[in-house]
């Protein structure tokens, strides 16, 4: 076995779980904000800012954490070896007691090793399936009882969501290449009744204006796009974490139709939206 790992102590591991909710708990309250009440957050550049401090300075803290702490785990000669910079970290499998998934998967899911000294190992262990580190443990030297923490529903929540790998270029296709459907048609829409021309301010004002403008609509609608993401991703993972308690055996099932039903929703309603904004217009 060798695979990524994140050896967080204790309190760094609080700390990226708390600006992980700060950063994704605020999306869902920037969504509130827009669709329930009155707030000046209708306009584009306050909105922008609004977004930058809360959501996404809060994400990228929390990743720069991740960072700090990354490590590889890989089993050797019948020991856990965790590689980090100018750090080299091994246990011998036969002295882990238990592996503990993490009942909140924050910022991730993974797991603590209980050492049969009665200690806990000082890191906790971010990794993207913590049930195949469980099995490679048990395989290597650790007591067979380990194998039943691969039941745990925290540890099949977290390799459902291991099945749903990304690469680092879908949030963009995602969210700033798919926000052009609705930016594109509005933009050309707004130029109309404000300017009388699909190049109307380009006319009035110039290229850098008409620019700008866009790159405001673009923006905008990325936003928007990432808040409406966020909530299908609330929900999504809100069911597939309760099945992993409640039916703990139809978790890969649940996990399919959510993540079918997302996109579905997501691809397809932005496109339905706008052609229904078209027609009632």
């Amino acid at each position: 076995m060798k695979t990524p790992v994140i050896a967080y102590p204790q309190s760094s591991r609080i700390v990226a779980a708390l600006l992980t909710t700060i950063s994704r708990g605020s999306l869902l309250v920037l969504l509130t904000l827009l669709m329930f009440f009155e707030t000046r957050l209708s306009n584009q550049l306050r909105l922008l800012r609004v977004f930058s401090i809360f959501c996404l300075a809060p994400g990228i803290a929390a990743w720069l954490v991740e960072r700090a702490f990354a490590a590889t785990a890989m089993i050797r000669g019948g020991a856990l070896v965790l590689q980090r910079r100018g750090q080299r970290i091994e246990i011998p499998c036969n002295a882990i007691d238990r592996v503990v998934p993490w009942v909140l998967p924050l910022p991730a899911g993974g797991v603590w090793l209980r050492l049969k000294s009665g200690r806990r190992f000082h890191y906790g262990l971010q990794v993207p399936d913590p049930i195949a580190v469980i099995e490679a443990l048990a395989d290597a030297g650790a007591p067979e009882h380990v194998r039943a923490a691969s039941q745990h529903p925290a540890a099949l929540y977290a390799r459902s969501r291991n099945t749903t790998s990304r690469r680092w270029y879908h949030p963009v296709l995602k969210f700033l290449v798919f926000a052009l459907v609705p930016a594109l048609p509005l933009f050309r829409l707004h130029q109309w009744v404000a300017y009388g021309d699909t190049f109307g301010e380009y006319y009035s004002y110039g290229l850098k204006a008409y620019l700008l403008g866009f790159g405001i609509y673009w923006v905008g609608f990325t936003i928007d796009l990432v808040l409406y993401a966020a909530a299908l991703r609330a929900v999504a993972e809100t069911m597939v974490f309760a099945a992993a308690y409640v039916a703990p055996s139809r978790v890969a099932a649940v996990r399919r139709a959510a993540e079918t039903a997302d996109r579905i929703l997501y691809y397809g309603g932005v496109p339905a939206l706008l052609i229904r904004l078209f027609l009632s217009s």
